[in-house]
């Protein structure tokens, strides 16, 4: 027979170690093609919530209502959006800083890109995105189906 005083000890711990592991870590699920070919459609990836300072290229989960959106980080705060790239921003180019000619992203926030371009709704569409609205950073995922 189980002791009462040890299950309740035991089912304390499970939780607290549960809570510990949902307040550090995220679990998120890739819908759509914008990712692909890095990503595919149903994936699941594993996010730290604990944002220690991005870089370019890093996969981040951005809160973007009505869901969260996995996408790429492309340009930092300060960066210059590159002449390149600065056609594909014509649509929000009031969302960026204008210095010398060129678009440069605001402080505090980042160029996200998904990284299957044609089928990605992203920062050439919304804008720079606010780092609050950086919920995580992709850390892992399984291999793709």
């Amino acid at each position: 027979m189980m002791n009462p005083h040890r299950v309740i000890v035991s089912a304390i711990v499970i939780a607290a170690i549960v809570a510990v592991l949902l307040s550090m870590f995220r679990v998120a699920m890739v819908k759509g093609e914008s990712m692909m070919p890095t990503m595919h459609d149903g994936q699941f990836v594993l996010a730290t919530r604990r944002l220690s300072r991005l870089h370019r290229g890093d996969v981040v989960l951005v809160r973007r209502r009505p869901g969260t959106l996995i996408k790429r980080v492309a340009y930092l705060p300060g960066d210059r959006v590159s002449a390149l790239d600065r056609e594909l921003f014509a649509g929000v180019e009031d969302y960026f800083d204008h210095m010398q000619g060129c678009l440069v992203v605001p402080r505090g926030r980042v160029v996200v890109l998904g990284d299957n371009r044609p089928n990605s709704e992203d920062s050439r569409h919304f804008g720079p995105v606010a780092m609050r609205d950086i919920i995580g950073k992709v850390i892992g995922s399984p291999s793709a189906p």
